[in-house]
Formats: structure tokens, C-alpha cells, sequence
């Protein structure tokens, strides 16, 4: 995987990697970025019948784990935080205890947790404030990676990524449930909730990069993942029109989210100088692209 591969300064040595979450959507792209390149890929999931809050993980002959699974969706989480600590925190410090074990390092998939920003961009030195039970959960898990790092010496990367897009993502999410509304010709408007938050938004396959990138690392280390610019929904539903080939009009419905934060942007000076990643797909592109997908 060299400087020409779409996987930026891969660790050669490792060969055989478990992801969790392996039928989840960050986790198809992964692993199928990680089996082109030729890496003997094992993946778990409760798709294929893994629970990680009871079963063992398969590590026999693993060199490093992507812990993707978790239970998401902010409004899930709301509805039932108990479940999403139990699955996100305990969850992860059991994968966690099983690569201690294994002397296997560990790759975590994380999210924003900084709350409203005090100041932007938002940088990893920022102060945690989750704002809802699912960052909540991350925090808790993120602290988790954190301790097992210092007291074990586990290798731990922590991702802390923004607002992942692509190609393959339900309409849970903002991206693909605008674009399905400015693809669909029967669709006089595009309806959202409000148009003015502003969010970065980062495409999977950078996210990937990003991951793939952190096998090169020792020790414990903390990064954000994003593009470095925000957009509004109003943008957003702009630019997805474009891609479509539509001119429709924008409505809000008033609805505002609990605790909902303005506007995010990802400092992320620090993954760049560390591991020289770089985002190399702008949101106008990665629109484009789900679109003729």
C-alpha cells in the first residue's frame, strides 16, 4: 500500500484485521478498502450473529481491530439511553479487554463530543460536553480507550469523526434523505427540519483513509476527522440539487432538535501533520458521485 494506493502509509506488517460493525456502513467501505488491498479481513456485526456485550471476538492471528460497532442515531438514543451506554461503553470495554489480551492494538470509531463550540474550527484540545445520550456514550467509551491504553500499554487511536457521508448511507441521515428528495421528480420541494445548522461533512472514503492510517500508531492518540468547512442544510440542499439536475425549493418545518449546536467545523491540523492525511473529497464532488452511483 504505497504512496499511489488509495490507503495512505498502511503498516505493511499488518495482515490480518477484525472489524466490528464489519455490515454497518462505515464498516463496508473498510473492509472492502482493506480486501482490495489484499488484507485478510474477519468481520462481526449482529448481522452475522456477534453480540459484543456477550460473545468473544475471533483475534486468533489478528493484528489490529477496527471497533466500528456501536448502537447509532442520536434520536434512537434519546429514546432509549440505557441501551445505547450499555452497547457503546461496556461494549467497548470489552473489546477493548479482549485486545489487551491478545496484545492486539485497537482502532476506534468515535464522533463529535464537543457540544456547542466555544470556538471554531474545534480542535481535540477542546472541552468534551456531550449534548446528547449517544455522544454521551462515546465520551464514556472514548475514556475507556483512554485507561486501558495507560494501564496495559494497548496501542488505542480514537477518530473522532464529523458528519460521515456516502455513497450506501440510509435516510436516517441528513445527506442521502435530501438527495433521495431532489432525486424523486415526483417531489415538488425538499422538506428538512431547519436549514440553518451547519455541519462538517466528511466522505466515508476519507474516513477510511483515515482509519486505515492509524495502524502506523503506538501508544494513545485522539484525532478529529472531518473536511475543515461546514455548510448549512440550506447549502447542502443547494449543492444536492445541482447534482441532481433539479431546482427545487427548500421548506423548513420548524422542528428543532434537543440541545441542537449551530455550526461545526473539525480542526484537524493534527491527523494531517501526524499521519499525513489529508480529505480529498469535497461535498459538491461526493453528491455527484452518490447520485450517478
Amino acid at each position: 500500500m504505497g504512496a499511489d494506493s488509495n490507503v495512505p502509509a498502511f503498516d505493511p506488517r499488518v495482515r490480518k484485521v477484525l472489524i466490528t460493525g464489519a455490515t454497518g456502513f462505515l464498516g463496508r467501505h473498510l473492509g472492502a478498502a482493506l480486501v482490495a488491498a489484499g488484507i485478510n479481513v474477519l468481520g462481526v456485526s449482529r448481522a452475522t450473529g456477534h453480540d459484543i456485550l456477550r460473545d468473544t471476538l475471533p483475534l486468533d492471528g489478528v493484528d489490529h481491530v477496527f471497533h466500528l460497532a456501536a448502537a447509532t442515531g442520536v434520536p434512537a438514543a434519546w429514546a432509549d439511553p440505557p441501551d445505547v451506554l450499555l452497547t457503546n461503553s461496556h461494549g467497548t470495554i470489552r473489546v477493548l479487554d479482549q485486545c489487551r489480551r491478545a496484545g492486539c492494538p485497537m482502532s476506534f470509531a468515535s464522533t463529535y463530543v464537543y457540544g456547542k463550540p466555544d470556538r471554531l474550527p474545534v480542535a481535540e484540545d477542546h472541552r468534551v460536553h456531550p449534548s446528547n445520550p449517544y455522544s454521551l456514550s462515546k465520551v464514556l467509551a472514548e475514556e475507556a480507550c483512554r485507561a486501558f491504553s495507560g494501564m496495559y500499554g494497548l496501542p488505542v487511536s480514537v477518530l473522532r469523526v464529523f458528519n460521515i457521508y456516502g455513497p450506501g448511507q440510509d435516510e436516517r441521515f441528513l445527506v442521502p434523505l435530501i438527495l433521495r428528495q431532489a432525486m424523486d421528480r415526483e417531489l415538488p420541494e425538499i422538506v428538512v427540519q431547519d436549514l440553518k445548522p451547519r455541519r462538517d461533512y466528511v466522505h466515508v472514503a476519507d474516513v477510511v483513509r483515515a482509519f486505515l492510517a492509524t495502524t502506523r500508531l503506538s501508544g494513545y492518540a485522539v484525532f478529529n476527522v472531518g473536511s475543515g468547512v461546514s455548510h448549512s442544510v440550506a447549502e447542502l440542499i443547494a449543492l444536492a440539487c445541482a447534482a441532481a439536475g433539479c431546482g427545487k425549493p427548500a421548506r423548513q418545518t420548524g422542528a428543532v432538535r434537543p440541545v441542537d449546536v449551530p455550526d461545526t467545523v473539525a480542526d484537524i491540523g493534527a491527523i494531517c501533520a501526524a499521519l499525513g492525511w489529508a480529505p480529498r473529497i469535497a461535498l459538491a464532488q461526493g453528491l455527484r458521485e452518490m447520485v450517478a452511483a
